[in-house]
């Protein structure tokens, strides 16, 4: 599998990161598995996505997917330091409107140059 995930955790929120290829199959659904996890123990969570060299739909798809059930869990998503090839994919697909049209900041696209877990 050309996907590492790390998990770190905080009192309140946790964060994702992920290195290497969100591409389908393996990939996308480990990832779409372990974001699940984490939005049934945390209602903050960031997706570290700087180390992703390789996205395809359906690594979108399952990026999506877990989206929209943080959205009906009424979770906090943010998507951290997209690179350029990611951010063409969200424009391309709308997600990046999504990310940017979610009420009360509930979801959002992040550039900072470093979070920190709290």
């Amino acid at each position: 599998m050309d996907l590492i995930m790390e998990v770190r955790t905080g009192r309140e929120r946790v964060t994702l990161a992920c290195h290497g290829k969100l591409v389908g199959g393996k990939e996308a659904e480990a990832f779409r598995r372990n974001v699940v996890l984490l939005l049934g123990g945390f209602q903050h969570v960031d997706i570290n996505l700087s180390q992703i060299r390789a996205v395809d739909c359906g690594g979108l798809g399952s990026l999506a997917a877990v989206l929209g059930m943080a959205r009906d869990k009424n979770c906090q998503v943010r998507v951290l330091h997209a690179n350029s090839i990611i951010r063409e994919q969200l424009k391309l697909t709308g997600l990046e409107r999504f990310l940017a049209d979610a009420p009360n900041g509930s979801m959002s696209l992040v550039d900072a140059p470093h979070v920190a877990v709290a």
